[in-house]
């Protein structure tokens, strides 16, 4: 599952993802065979950000691969908190205390153990004590300006690093490896060339990644100063790399400039319609893992952005009705699906023109 990051901070466009850093049920299935009701049951709790229901899960259907695969390893780190990352690659004690920070916040958001903005304050409180100790003016009333000083810390340390809100929960990645190339990426209003970082050797993945036990993942994300890509996650010379990734990721770095403000769940319904609107063998494939994580729910960008994605499509080629099973969209001629993501992207530009576009957050709305 892939998601993505959005930079500016909050931020959104990921994200997953789809994320962006989109989400896409491609690891779990490549790790650990076909999707089963458990597994796609755990990860789109994972998505929402809210793994407090999962023993229950486990235990309504005990025969599950899933379950059988999951409900040991759920125990041992969320309840027992006896598996957790291993820090020890880290040399820094600072970095590896920053890190600890944030995997203690994401058990107590994952399982729901206070209100989000609670453990969201107390992470921010003890990150900015740490680095008011470490000679940085105090920042607790600018999230941005305190992340910008956790990756500053970090990059001293001799480590790259990206914090943030990957959402709904706040993030950190930390990693030793970065090689960069410039890549022509083609989108629907026309070609940018975009600085591309290729990303690997990891000693955060991210809250995601520790949710679900590796099988979803921040697969790259989108700043103004180019992409980030996780490219281990990706075969580079496959229609999913091109789509889900670069054209993806693409669409946010020019709308980061077009658009400044876009809100997270605008950002990924445009970088999920630019997937459909380029897409040739896999056009199925994604409208149907669109439709599948489609939910209107709030703080969750992708599953938001699936269902205006669904929505656009099912008014202009199903007459209105949203599709009674994921398979429905087969019916469809690709080439129908293709133009009408890209009549989706025109009527979102139109509707933001009518705007102001340096400053509109955009028009979906929970």
């Amino acid at each position: 599952m892939i998601k993505t990051i959005y930079s500016p901070r909050i931020v959104a466009a990921a994200l997953i993802v789809l994320l962006a850093c989109i989400a896409v049920p491609v690891p779990a299935q490549a790790q650990h065979g076909h999707m089963t009701p458990v597994l796609g049951a755990y990860l789109k709790m994972v998505f929402a950000g809210d793994v407090s229901g999962a023993v229950d899960l486990f235990a309504s259907e005990p025969e599950d691969r899933g379950s059988m695969m999951l409900v040991d390893r759920f125990e041992r780190r969320f309840n027992d908190r006896a598996d957790r990352l291993d820090l020890s690659r880290i040399e820094s004690p600072v970095v590896r205390e920053i890190a600890e920070l944030f995997q203690t916040y994401w058990l107590d958001a994952l399982m729901q153990e206070a209100p989000l903005d609670v453990l969201e304050e107390r992470l921010k409180g003890r990150l900015d004590d740490m680095l008011i100790e470490l000679g940085f003016a105090s920042a607790l009333d600018d999230e941005d300006t305190l992340f910008e000083n956790v990756e500053a810390f970090i990059r001293g340390e001799g480590y790259f690093a990206q914090s943030g809100r990957t959402p709904p929960l706040l993030d950190l990645m930390i990693w030793t490896s970065n090689k960069t190339a410039v890549e022509s990426v083609e989108l629907t209003d026309g070609t940018y060339d975009v600085e591309l970082n290729y990303i690997d050797d990891f000693a955060s993945h991210g809250w995601s990644n520790f949710a679900a036990f590796g099988m979803a993942s921040t697969g790259g994300w989108a700043e103004k100063d180019g992409l980030y890509c996780i490219c281990r996650h990706y075969d580079q010379n496959s229609e999913r790399f091109k789509l889900s990734f670069l054209k993806h990721e693409a669409r946010h770095y020019a709308d980061f400039e077009l658009y400044p403000e876009l809100q997270p769940a605008d950002l990924e319904y445009r970088g999920k319609l630019t997937e459909l609107a380029f897409s040739e063998e896999g056009t199925y494939r994604l409208l149907e893992e669109f439709t599948r994580a489609a939910n209107r729910i709030e703080n969750a960008p992708h599953p938001l952005a699936n269902w205006y994605v669904v929505e656009g499509l099912s008014r202009h080629l199903l007459e209105g009705e949203h599709p009674a099973d994921a398979r429905a969209w087969e019916s469809v001629p690709k080439e129908q699906i293709r133009q009408a993501a890209r009549l989706l992207l025109e009527e979102h530009d139109d509707m933001l023109a009518k705007m102001e576009p340096t400053t509109t957050k955009g028009v979906i709305k929970l």
